[in-house]
Formats: C-alpha cells, sequence, structure tokens
C-alpha cells in the first residue's frame, strides 16, 4: 500500500514538473482552417534549403513522408499541417518569426485544416451535424482518417499538449470560400474562437486572433467577396487582427488558392501583424543570420515609383509595389509609409488643394532585412488630362489601358470604383477601370454605357485618317464613338464604331473593325475621346493610319479679284487675295503663294 502511494505521489509530481518545465520562451501558435491554411502549392527548392531547428511543428497526426509520429514535435519542413498538405503561410510564418525573435526563443505551430472545410467543423456543437449530413465530401474524409472525426477536438488535444512545453501566443486562420461572403461568419468564429480560450486557459488579450484575407479578385479570386466579411471580424472580435491578400497571386489553375510566392507573402505578413502585436519592428533580429533562401526572399531591390495626376480639391489612394531579390513581387501598399511636405496624406491616401500644382509623396519601406527603401512619387495637381508613359504619336497606336493620368471625371469615368479585371497590378492609378490580361498585354474590359476614356495624342500628319480597332464582344450590342473635346464641351465625332459578336458569351476572340475618321485630324497636340455607347465589349489597341496627308491644296491666284470675296483664315475671318497662307474656300484649304 505504502508502496503504491509512493508511485502515485511520484507520478503527480512528475506530472506537475512536466507543466512547470513548460518554456517561457517556446511561443506556439495554433493554426486551423481549410485549404489555403493546410497548404496547397507544391514547395520548391528554395523551401526546404534550410529550416531553422528553432522552429518546430507539432504532429497532429501521423505522416508517412517524411515519418512522423503524432504528438511529437519535429523542425517544420514541408509539409507541416497534413500528410495531404503542401506549402502555406503557416511556413514562412513561423521562419520570420525565428528570424525576428531573440535566439534564446523558439516558434512551434500546431496546426489542424482540411481543405474545403466549413468553419461548421470547428464548433464543437455544430461539427458532427456537419459532418453526418455531408460524409463524402473530400473534408469529411480527410477529418475521419486524419483527425479522429473530430478536428476541434484533435486541436484541443494537441494544444494542451503543447502547453506542457511552451506558451500559446497566438491563433492563425485562413478558411472562408466554403462559407464564402456569409454575413454570419464573424460570429461563428468567434464562438469558436471563446471556445478555444476557455478550453485551453487562455485569455484574449494574451491570445489574439490573426485572420488571413481569401485570394483577391485581381488575382483570379472567386471568393473575393468574402474578405469584406473578414474585414469585419475586428469588430466582433477587438482581439482580432486582419491578414490583407492584396497582390498575392494565385496559382492559375482554380480560383482559390495562392501559389507558393503568394504562401510565403502571406506567411510573412502573419508574421508581420503578430510581432507588431507584441510591439517589435517587423525585421529580422540584426544578429540573426539569414539564411539565403530567406535573405532573397525578404531583399526589397526596387520600389516601383509611378506619378499622379489628379484635379483640384482631388484625392488619390496610394499604393505601392516592390520587387525582391529572389524575383518574386509584392503589393507593399499596408507595410509602406507615406509622407508629404506638399500636400495631406492620411490613411493612405493624397489630397490636393484648390490649386494647380506639382509636388513629391514619399513612400518609406522597411524590408524584413532591417533595411529602409524610400521612392518619391511625383503628384500633379491639375485639371487636364496627363499623358500615361509618353505622348503618343499619331499616325500610330493606340493601347486601351494607356489612358491619361488624372482620375476619375479627367481622364476617365467608369461607373464603379472596383476593378473587375484580372490585369489591375499594370496600373495603379486605375481607379475603377477594368482592365484585363489580353494576348500576352492589357486591354479594357466590363465596359458600360456611359463611360469614358481620354488619351492625349501628337498628330504629327495633318490629313484624312482611317482606324483599326482590335475589339472583342460576347454579346450583340457593343458600341463606341471615337471624338475630340471642344472648348464648348461637347465631343466632336470623329468615329461612330459598333463592336461585332466576337464569340458566343466569350470575350477572348478579339476580330478587328476597321473605317475612316469622319473628318480630319489636324496637326499638334490634343486630345482623343472614347466613349462607350455600347456596353460589354473589350478594347485591346486602336490603330490610326494618315490616308491622305494635310489635305491642302496650294494653289497660285493668278487673278486675285476672282476669288477674294470668299476666302477665309483658320481663325474664320474674312481676307483678300492678298493674304498668304492657308485659307478656306468654298470649304477646302488651300496655300496661297
Amino acid at each position: 500500500m505504502k508502496r503504491k502511494l509512493l508511485s502515485i505521489i511520484l507520478l503527480c509530481g512528475l506530472s506537475s514538473m512536466a507543466y512547470a518545465e513548460a518554456d517561457p520562451n517556446f511561443y506556439i501558435y495554433l493554426c486551423f482552417g481549410q485549404s489555403n491554411m493546410e497548404g496547397n502549392a507544391q514547395w520548391e527548392n528554395i523551401d526546404n534549403q534550410y529550416v531553422d531547428p528553432r522552429f518546430q511543428m507539432l504532429a497532429t497526426t501521423n505522416f508517412s513522408n517524411p515519418r512522423r509520429n503524432q504528438g511529437q514535435w519535429y523542425t517544420a519542413t514541408c509539409p507541416i499541417v497534413s500528410p495531404v498538405g503542401k506549402l502555406g503561410p503557416t511556413d514562412y510564418f513561423g521562419r520570420s518569426m525565428v528570424a525576428a525573435l531573440p535566439a534564446n526563443v523558439k516558434v512551434g505551430v500546431v496546426a489542424v485544416a482540411m481543405g474545403g472545410s466549413p468553419i461548421e467543423m470547428f464548433d464543437k456543437d455544430k461539427y458532427k451535424a456537419k459532418m453526418d449530413a455531408n460524409p463524402n465530401e473530400w473534408w469529411a474524409q480527410i477529418a475521419r482518417n486524419y483527425y479522429g472525426g473530430n478536428p476541434y477536438q484533435r486541436l484541443i488535444d494537441m494544444g494542451k499538449k503543447a502547453q506542457e512545453v511552451g506558451v500559446i501566443k497566438g491563433i492563425l486562420l485562413h478558411q472562408g470560400c466554403s462559407n464564402n461572403g456569409d454575413p454570419n461568419w464573424p460570429n461563428m468564429v468567434k464562438k469558436i474562437y471563446n471556445d478555444m480560450l476557455a478550453d485551453l486557459g487562455l485569455n484574449a488579450e494574451d491570445v489574439p486572433l490573426f485572420a488571413g484575407e481569401t485570394l483577391q479578385q485581381d488575382q483570379g479570386g472567386a471568393c473575393y467577396a468574402h474578405n469584406t466579411v473578414v474585414n469585419r471580424l475586428p469588430q466582433v472580435i477587438p482581439t482580432s487582427h486582419v491578414i490583407h491578400s492584396n497582390g498575392c497571386p494565385g496559382n492559375g489553375q482554380d480560383p482559390w488558392h495562392f501559389n507558393a510566392s503568394g504562401y510565403r507573402t502571406m506567411g510573412k505578413r502573419y508574421a508581420i501583424e503578430a510581432l507588431k502585436v507584441m510591439g517589435m519592428e517587423p525585421k529580422a533580429d540584426p544578429e540573426y543570420t539569414l539564411p539565403n533562401n530567406l535573405k532573397v526572399f525578404y531583399t526589397a531591390t526596387q520600389l516601383e515609383t509611378y506619378d499622379i495626376v489628379m484635379k483640384t480639391n482631388g484625392t488619390s489612394t496610394l499604393t505601392l509595389w516592390g520587387k525582391f531579390s529572389d524575383g518574386h513581387r509584392e503589393d507593399l501598399t499596408n507595410e509602406v509609409v507615406f509622407t508629404s511636405d506638399d500636400f495631406t496624406v492620411a490613411d493612405g491616401v493624397v489630397k490636393a488643394g484648390k490649386d494647380e500644382k506639382e509636388g513629391v509623396v514619399k513612400a518609406s519601406y522597411l524590408d524584413f532585412t532591417g533595411t529602409i527603401h524610400t521612392v518619391d512619387i511625383n503628384v500633379v495637381v491639375s485639371n487636364h488630362g496627363t499623358p500615361y508613359h509618353g505622348l503618343k504619336d499619331i499616325p500610330g497606336t493606340i493601347e486601351a489601358e494607356d489612358y491619361d493620368m488624372g482620375g476619375e471625371g479627367l481622364a476617365f469615368h467608369d461607373t464603379d470604383n472596383t476593378n473587375e479585371g484580372d490585369g489591375a497590378s499594370y496600373r495603379t492609378d486605375g481607379g475603377g477601370v477594368d482592365i484585363i490580361k489580353c494576348n500576352g498585354g492589357y486591354a479594357v474590359g466590363y465596359t458600360a454605357v456611359g463611360e469614358w476614356l481620354q488619351y492625349t495624342i501628337n498628330v504629327t500628319k495633318a490629313g484624312e485618317y482611317s482606324y483599326e480597332a482590335y475589339v472583342s464582344s460576347g454579346t450583340t450590342g457593343s458600341s463606341f464613338n471615337l471624338g475630340l473635346p471642344k472648348s464648348n464641351g461637347r465631343i466632336e465625332t470623329l468615329a461612330r464604331i459598333s463592336v461585332p459578336k466576337t464569340g458566343d458569351n466569350d470575350w477572348n476572340n478579339y476580330q478587328v473593325v476597321s473605317g475612316n475618321f469622319l473628318k480630319p485630324l489636324q496637326e499638334g497636340k490634343q486630345t482623343l475621346h472614347l466613349q462607350f455607347t455600347g456596353g460589354s465589349c473589350n478594347i485591346d489597341k486602336i490603330v490610326l493610319t494618315c490616308t491622305s496627308e494635310d489635305g491642302i491644296e496650294t494653289v497660285i491666284l493668278n487673278d486675285p479679284s476672282e476669288s477674294s470675296h470668299n476666302l477665309y483664315n483658320l481663325a474664320g475671318q474674312k481676307v483678300d487675295a492678298n493674304y498668304k497662307g492657308i485659307v478656306v474656300k468654298n470649304g477646302r484649304k488651300m496655300i496661297t503663294k
């Protein structure tokens, strides 16, 4: 009896010692969600070149390749989440955290995720009904095969095991496509978050929730509407933080998943937010030696500047992209600090005053290596449009996507502020103009009646002109006009162009529509106005060709008295036969010598 009692005492003591030995410098993060959290991109050579052993994963199920046993800790090489998972945001979250935190701190992730899983599968009161109603769904099979049919409980059980050796510092979530646009999603997440805190004995103030956006529309995302719901989360859960997915590329194969570069960027962004919550600068510890595979990913090589043109009292949203040593591009807008001595800048928006002027907005970006990069964005406040990519010489080609800079109401008019196209990254000043990818380049699409674009052109040859418009439409009734704006506000029409149906509900088949301008073009700088009179057409480019140069006859008047009664100069003033230069006689231009 004494021996048995002693054994019980020893076991209790050992149990107490196990909990007492939990390392306060072992930071644990619980991760859950569906396929993007599970990881959907095949890892590349660079991803497994080196993983710091300070970054650990707790196997939440058994793995066969590499062989891992449930409940054991391992260096966090791919795959981290499950045997069917691939590269995901957890990979570069942990790597970035280890790089930024002091050398005595380890980071561990405990992850449970199933591709296609609805959020209800992580609600301990709803998961069983969801499973029973959908037994053959992929996520239901994953839940049974890897997580004992109860993903929530597996995460809690593994979370408790992690608490034996470390301290839970946060919870990462990426889920939404299976609940796309559900307005009750934030409340469902709140219940799950509160259940996790209660079941693990945690406080919300100590364990924030980090929730990632889904693939954006301009990257081919089908669930982009859910991002509006995700961004409501902090209103429902004050200790939650949204991880933005702007600019993170999709895999080009389906409308739900990021590619490897997108997952790396998302993982880094989760880490940046977690570091900020800790009150730390989002950069690598100066004492940490970055392995080359991380160094080239973190090192910015160029900030991509641009010019802004806006009207007096107007505003423009600021954005910034950067290039990195490994060749990838990132939308850095949410990580850049914008300042200006010339304009008012607040919340990523620059505001013009009542006067026309030129000035600069300075963008400053701290990359993860700790290097500060700066670039100037030139801003012109003018009530006239400014050519994009320089003045366009005519005869020549006008690319539809190269409309003037100046913004809504000055360089273009669009019926909404959303870029519906997949080529939004081509221009940062595009407002709602819908730029799409086309034939290896770009075009303007998703057009609507009443929308318009303007192009500043330089006519180098006056005369009669023909046009060739490269267009497409999946429906009937598409059309647009070309014209020249006049000082009285009216548009002088040069051409009325009907766009044929080039495909059955298919806008990818482009055809050439040709014709002649109704009036000649004069030499010099002027504005070409493109007005959509029938919507739903795409315009790739318009080629303008001079068919009859200047249209002016050279005439020597042998008998001046014969014609002096009907000669006018170009200002419309009547002149006599002694006038030398260009005159108008009976509606025709001539040169008198």
